[in-house]
């Protein structure tokens, strides 16, 4: 076998290694995108459940509404993602039970 020949194979297959490895980097950094999506919409929600808990509970800690909406939105929290479990295992949007 030629060193051309033996070179040439090798640079081939190098290359072809380096494409693989860059589409399964491209798949891994979709992976981390969407779980970084979902994560930030949860810390969002958090957020927004910790500005309500200051807002309504904190603040006029003697005020029995401010207690009632931090536990309505508890439970609407409770439904959303009981709605979207429902929908995870349908594969199609859900019914609240």
């Amino acid at each position: 076998m030629d060193t051309t020949t033996f070179l040439t194979i090798v640079i081939i297959l190098v290359a072809v290694v380096l494409i693989v490895v860059g589409i399964y980097l491209v798949i891994v950094l979709n992976e981390a995108r969407t779980s970084l999506r979902f994560f930030n919409a949860v810390l969002s929600r958090l957020n927004s459940l910790l500005e309500l808990l200051d807002t309504k509970v904190a603040r006029p800690t003697s005020s029995l509404v401010g207690v009632l909406s931090v536990v309505k939105e508890i439970v609407d929290i409770y439904k959303e993602f009981r709605y979207k479990k429902k929908e995870g295992e349908n594969g199609k949007p859900g019914e609240l039970q």
